[in-house]
């Protein structure tokens, strides 16, 4: 595990030199990574890891200059694995796996979106515009990383599980949204931005959270049911 830590500061380092990494959102469970240092280390924050690292670039995203992307990470040693099925790129290392992300908008789109301008291609997904809109800077290290809002993360996370195909992938995913969630309830500020990002929401994506979140947690479930009939 040591290993991928320190590849992953190697990875946000070089885009942070680039100019590149304050256009990205990290998201995936390494926010428990630095769900932990703003948390100072609470034990309710699970070391839930995968070697999967998800980047979420905003849509629309404003870049100024080109910075290639793609061969600053070859240059660290990830391959670029090229899906002829899907023509989406991900980056590969023994360590770590690296892919990107962007909101998908407007009609359904089987292709990548292009980002030319860093020379990669992102995978348009649904309900992304959740974790965009309600993210945080966050510094550790003398680097600053935009996440989502713990909040933000737990709602997504159950608003999505469904669509999981793999039950595994979706029962680690409900399991760290409960416990998350329910640590965030037990902090005022905190538990008055799961209410007001979650009535924010869209009322079908309100309502299919309270159906996901029923069995898993009754008390997330009983508190933003309370939120949602007020």
């Amino acid at each position: 595990m040591e290993k991928r830590y320190k590849l992953l500061y190697k990875v946000l380092e070089e885009l942070h030199t680039a100019g590149v990494l304050e256009k990205f959102i990290l998201v995936g469970s390494w926010c428990h990574y630095f769900y932990q240092f703003l948390f100072d280390g609470a034990p309710e924050i699970p070391l839930l890891r995968t070697t999967d690292i998800d980047f979420l670039v905003p849509n629309p995203v404003h870049i100024e200059r080109k910075i290639d992307v793609s061969t600053l990470l070859n240059n660290l040693g990830f391959d670029s694995d090229f899906d002829y099925h899907s023509g989406l790129v991900k980056y590969v290392h023994p360590d770590l796996e690296i892919q990107f992300l962007t909101p998908a908008i407007g009609r359904s789109k089987k292709t990548p979106y292009e980002i030319k301008k860093f020379n990669i291609n992102a995978e348009g997904l649904r309900y992304l515009t959740l974790l965009q809109e309600n993210r945080f800077p966050i510094i550790h290290n003398h680097i600053t990383l935009w996440i989502p809002e713990p909040e933000a993360y737990i709602l997504h996370k159950i608003l999505i599980s469904q669509k999981r195909k793999d039950e595994i992938k979706r029962n680690k995913d409900l399991i760290s949204a409960k416990e998350i969630g329910e640590f965030c309830l037990t902090i005022e500020n905190r538990r008055e931005r799961i209410k007001s990002i979650f009535l924010s929401l869209p009322l079908k994506w309100q309502k299919n959270i309270l159906n996901n979140v029923v069995q898993i947690s009754p008390q997330l479930h009983g508190f933003l049911h309370l939120s949602h009939t007020k």
